[in-house]
């Protein structure tokens, strides 16, 4: 009999286990709260030492050489599920309530920058983010606290 409701259940699951899936929309706030804002939060405020924060951080990259490419060579970008134009517009949308000091001079991300990037893995991604933290002038011991 207990083997009958685990079969049950295990049916069940695998049964709704699309229904579950997040599906990406063409609504570009709603693909960031599907695909972003579960780890990174809706205010971009991430999880010290385990989620990095993007408010008042995402533009520290983008004043640094190699930090736009950075940013869209970490795993939760360069993994997600978006096709590379959603991927796209959700990274611009993310510059521009994140950093839009960088507004002004910022060119914005496109599909095929999107695919390029994730054609290149990136490999060591906490020396790679200290190092550009630095070059954009932010101390070891702020480092240390959030990362």
């Amino acid at each position: 009999m207990r083997a009958g409701w685990v079969g049950l259940a295990l049916y069940a699951w695998v049964g709704t286990s699309s229904a579950l899936e997040r599906m990406p929309t063409d609504d570009v706030a709603q693909n960031y709260t599907l695909f972003c804002a579960g780890c990174h939060g809706e205010t971009g405020v991430g999880v010290p030492h385990k989620i990095p924060r993007l408010a008042g951080r995402l533009g520290l990259y983008l004043q640094v050489e190699g930090g736009r490419d950075f940013i869209l060579r970490v795993p939760g970008v360069a993994n997600s599920q978006l096709d590379a134009a959603r991927l796209a517009a959700v990274m611009n949308r993310a510059v521009a309530r994140f950093a839009p000091e960088r507004l002004a001079t910022f060119q914005p991300y496109t599909a095929a920058e999107i695919q390029s990037a994730r054609q290149r893995p990136l490999v060591g991604v906490e020396r790679e983010r200290t190092r550009l933290l630095r070059a954009a002038g932010v101390d070891d011991a702020t480092i240390a606290a959030e990362y």
